[in-house]
C-alpha cells in the first residue's frame, strides 16, 4: 500500500503540473478554459482524497513520502490562486459578452425602428 501511495502521490503532482500548466495558458489567452478542464482538475484532487486522508501515517513509515505531500501541497495552494484568477478572466469574458449583446439588442431595435419609419 505503500509504494501504491507514493507512486499515486508522484503520479498526481506530475498530472497537476501538466494541468496547472493548461490553466495558466488559458490565463493568457493561449487556449481556452472550460468545463471539462475543471473536471480534469477535479480527478486528481479527488484521487488524493484517501491518500491525504491517511498522510500523517503514511509520513511515519515512508518518511521520504513527505516531500511529495509537500508539492502536492504546494500545488494545491497553486492552483487555488490560478483558478481565482480564471475566475476573474471568465467574469471579466461575461461582462464583455453581455455588453456586446446589449449593443446588438440596441442596434437591431434601433434597425428596427428605422425600418418602421420607411
Amino acid at each position: 500500500m505503500d509504494r501504491e501511495a507514493k507512486d499515486a502521490v508522484a503520479r498526481v503532482n506530475l498530472r497537476l503540473a501538466t494541468l496547472l500548466e493548461e490553466t495558466h495558458k488559458a490565463l493568457r489567452g493561449e487556449k481556452d478554459f472550460d468545463v471539462e478542464d475543471v473536471r480534469r482538475l477535479g480527478e486528481p484532487v479527488g484521487e488524493m482524497a484517501a491518500i491525504i486522508a491517511q498522510s500523517k501515517e503514511l509520513q511515519e513509515r515512508q518518511p521520504e513520502i513527505a516531500e511529495q505531500l509537500q508539492r502536492y501541497k504546494s500545488q494545491l495552494g497553486e492552483l487555488q490562486t490560478t483558478l481565482v484568477q480564471v475566475r476573474v478572466m471568465l467574469l471579466s469574458r461575461q461582462a464583455r459578452l453581455q455588453a456586446s449583446q446589449i449593443q446588438s439588442t440596441a442596434v437591431s431595435r434601433w434597425v428596427a425602428a428605422f425600418e418602421q419609419t420607411r
